[in-house]
C-alpha cells in the first residue's frame, strides 16, 4: 500500500490554508520517520477563490522555501476548477527536485477536459500525475466507467477515487470497485481511496481498501481535514519508536482543531457536500431542522453548496 501524507494540504480547511513555516519545518521533520509515506501533500498551487491562505494559492517561492526543509517527496493539489489550464503556470521537477506528484481533482462536469490537461501537464511537470475524481458516493456505475474509460488516454499514474462528503460504506460496494481498480490496473495506473471519517468509516474503510484492489491511500495527523477529516495516520501505522509525531496534536493543538458537531453526519448520510454543515452551524440551526432542510438538496446543489438554501429554508 502507498500513502500520501494530506494534513497540511487537507487540514488546511480548518483555519485558511495559514500555516506557521516554523510548524511546517517541524512536521516534516517528524515524517522523516516514515518510510511508508511516500509523498506528502503541502497545499493547492495558485487557487482562485475560496481562501486566500499561502497554502491555498502555492507559488514558487514558497515551494522553494519547503524543498530546503525535507528530503520526502513533495505533492501539490489543484482543483481543475479553479486553477490555471495553462501548464506553464506549474511548477516542473526539472526545477523542484523534491515535486513528485502532482494531483489533479475533477468533478463529474470536467472529466474529459480535466483528463486532457492532465495529459499535457504530465509532459510538462516531469513528475508523476494523479487523476482525483470527487464525490464519488454520487456516482453511479456509468459514470465510474465514463471515468475510467475517458482516464485511459490522461497518461497518468494515479486514479483516486475521493470519498469526499465522508458516506462510503466500502464493505458494501466491494465488488463494485473490485471491477473498477481491475480496469485501472490495466490502464496502467494505480487505484487509491481518499477517505473521510464524518460517518466514523474511515478506518473501517481502509480496513477493506486492498479487498477492494486499491494500492493507495491518504493520511492526516489526528485526522485533521475538511469537514470531520480524513483517515487518521496514528491509526494506520504502528508509533512504537515515533511516538513523538503525536506530541504534535498537544504542542500545536491550535493548529489541529477540527469541529465536532453532528451537522457532518447528516450531510455525509445524504451525500451532500460538508459546505451546509459548517453553514447549519453558523445558523444556530438544531440538527432536526437541518435535517429537514438537507431533504431539499439534490442535483448539482448536492455537490456544489448553494448559499440560499439553507438561508431560504
Amino acid at each position: 500500500m502507498k500513502y500520501i501524507d494530506v494534513t497540511l494540504r487537507d487540514g488546511g480547511h480548518q483555519h485558511g490554508f495559514n500555516w506557521p513555516l516554523e510548524f511546517v519545518k517541524r512536521y516534516l521533520g517528524s515524517l522523516n520517520l516514515f518510510p511508508e509515506i511516500e509523498f506528502v501533500e503541502l497545499g493547492y498551487w495558485k487557487q482562485s477563490d475560496k481562501f486566500d491562505g499561502p497554502f491555498y494559492t502555492m507559488e514558487e517561492n514558497l515551494l522553494s522555501s519547503i524543498c530546503k526543509m525535507t528530503t520526502k517527496k513533495l505533492s501539490i493539489m489543484v482543483d481543475y476548477h479553479y486553477c490555471s489550464h495553462n501548464v506553464e503556470d506549474f511548477p516542473s521537477n526539472l526545477n523542484f527536485k523534491e515535486l513528485g506528484l502532482i494531483r489533479v481533482c475533477l468533478r463529474k462536469e470536467d472529466i474529459e477536459e480535466g483528463c486532457r490537461f492532465v495529459k499535457e501537464l504530465k509532459k510538462y511537470a516531469k513528475c508523476k500525475l494523479s487523476l482525483n475524481f470527487f464525490n464519488i458516493t454520487n456516482y453511479e456505475e456509468d459514470d465510474l466507467a465514463f471515468a475510467c474509460k475517458t482516464a485511459a488516454e490522461a497518461n497518468a499514474d494515479f486514479m483516486y477515487f475521493a470519498d469526499t462528503h465522508g458516506g462510503l460504506d466500502l464493505g458494501t460496494n466491494l465488488e463494485m470497485f473490485k471491477q473498477y481498480t481491475k480496469l485501472i490496473k490495466q490502464i496502467g495506473m494505480i487505484p487509491g481511496l481518499h477517505l473521510h471519517d464524518h460517518s466514523g468509516k474511515a478506518y473501517f474503510n481502509y480496513r477493506n481498501l486492498q479487498s477492494a484492489g486499491f494500492d493507495s491511500t491518504d493520511v492526516s495527523l489526528g485526522g485533521l481535514g475538511k469537514g470531520l477529516g480524513n483517515l487518521r495516520l496514528e491509526h494506520v501505522f504502528d508509533l512504537r519508536g515515533r511516538e513523538s509525531i503525536l506530541d504534535h496534536l498537544i504542542k500545536d493543538r491550535d493548529l489541529f482543531k477540527m469541529p465536532t458537531g453532528p451537522y457532518g453526519v447528516l450531510t455525509a448520510r445524504d451525500s451532500i457536500t460538508d459546505h451546509y454543515a459548517v453553514e447549519a452551524e453558523h445558523l444556530k440551526l438544531v440538527p432536526s431542522q437541518f435535517a429537514s432542510r438537507l431533504e431539499g438538496i439534490s442535483g448539482f446543489s448536492k455537490d456544489n453548496y448553494d448559499r440560499n438554501i439553507l438561508s431560504n429554508g
